[in-house]
């Protein structure tokens, strides 16, 4: 083997020891998560190697890609469902050994090793661009742990390239030499590699799947509604069309609140959201309408909710508008009384609503929607979604969603 192939093997081994380290540190944080409680998402080129918080914003981006559907596989199925980086871990172990064991016996110029590396830096890097596509085009953000991934499989790829061409010229340089392996040889090592490769990425696959917990028993024991009908006539849909054939739900939301957001966004890529007819239960975590509240957790929802009851039929698109305009609303300080802005960005875009906003009629309506959630006896925080009555877990609003909605629904 030359020096050169060398080289080459060496910049292979670095692009997969990289690779596991970064998705490895992925996978740590997925099933830190399998409590079905809040963790901190490492989130750095350093992952794993500094200090994380839950109120880390640097960390956004990783936490998006984290409790994005993106980020495992069969979420039906298991309680987060697989998560990707766990074959990636394989992929990239696969190669790091796979270098390794060519730099030590000094056979890494034999094409068993070539096929192997091509192999694994080939799908390395097309999984990379995939998902790298994804963050830019669903998640609108990068994860800098997923980049030390991104990188990984570049180097990883551009050295088993470099293997496979260095290595036809050594074996070329060999000629004839008696130790020169056949070339059904070649072909059955280079099989038993790609085997060995399938091994490499579904034996963690299959420890994980079977070392999971059942999650079963607990996706369905948070509590129900005292009653599904709504005698105040409170509720209002969130999108438009015939409910007919559809599963009856109440989500419980505040339009200032963030992780009602998330939680909207992450139901509407769901499966199972055009099977569901949501009704909004809207809930404002705000003291200026709200006597079970001591203080404004979102303070200016309380106007927002009002504009919904003055929209009826449209309450939805107010409820997207606000979602979409949260940051431009939240106050600049504690002094900040945001409700004026909020008031003059509603009239803006609907102006029609001016002589309803503050009516004795809508206040009357919100008083009745609160007193609806008193009927209730509902907790006071936002988000909350009830299927069929039953409410779906707080602990399964992000990564066990679509798990848990299987089973509240009663089907794959």
């Amino acid at each position: 083997m030359s020096l050169r192939t060398t080289v080459f093997l060496v910049v292979a081994l670095l692009g997969g020891g990289l690779g596991l380290f970064y998705s490895g540190s992925s996978t740590v944080d997925f099933t830190n998560h399998l409590d079905r409680q809040l963790h901190p998402v490492s989130c750095s080129l350093l992952a794993g190697l500094q200090e994380s918080s839950l109120l880390d914003e640097s960390a956004a981006g990783c936490k998006a890609a984290l409790f994005s559907p993106y980020s495992s596989f069969w979420r039906d199925r298991y309680w987060g469902g697989i998560p990707w980086s766990l074959p990636a871990m394989g992929l990239f172990g696969f190669a790091l050994a796979l270098a390794l064991w060519g730099l030590v016996t000094r056979r890494g110029h034999e094409v068993a090793v070539s096929v192997g590396l091509m192999t694994a830096g080939s799908v390395a890097l097309i999984s990379s661009a995939v998902f790298f596509s994804i963050a830019m085009g669903q998640l609108h953000t990068v994860c800098k742990t997923c980049v030390g991934t991104y990188i990984s499989s570049v180097l990883l790829d551009l050295g088993a390239v470099l293997v496979f061409l260095s290595a036809w010229k050594d074996r070329k340089a060999a000629g004839d030499q008696a130790d020169r392996p056949s070339v059904r040889a070649s072909w059955i090592g280079s099989l038993v590699v790609l085997a060995e490769l399938g091994l490499a990425v579904g034996v963690p696959f299959l420890v994980y799947r079977a070392a999971l917990p059942d999650y079963q028993k607990y996706v369905t024991q948070c509590g129900t509604l005292k009653t599904t009908e709504d005698k105040r006539g409170v509720l209002l849909p969130l999108t438009s069309g015939d409910p007919a054939g559809k599963v009856p739900a109440v989500m419980v939301v505040d339009p200032q609140c963030p992780a009602c957001a998330a939680f909207h966004q992450r139901l509407k890529e769901s499966p199972w959201f055009d099977r569901l007819a949501i009704q909004i239960a809207p809930l404002p975590l705000d003291k200026d309408c709200n006597w079970m509240m001591t203080d404004s957790m979102h303070p200016g929802s309380c106007l927002l909710t009002q504009a919904m009851i003055c929209a009826k039929d449209r309450a939805g698109e107010v409820l997207e508008w606000s979602f979409q305009h949260q940051k431009e609303f939240r106050p600049i300080d504690k002094a900040d009384r945001p409700a004026q802005r909020i008031r003059e960005a509603l009239l803006a875009r609907w102006p029609e609503w001016k002589g309803c906003l503050d009516t004795p009629e809508t206040r009357i309506a919100l008083t009745s929607t609160l007193n609806w959630a008193v009927d209730q006896s509902l907790p006071v925080l936002t988000p909350q979604l009830y299927i069929q009555g039953k409410r779906l877990c707080d602990e399964d609003t992000d990564l066990g969603l679509e798990y848990a909605m299987t089973h509240l629904l009663g089907t794959r």
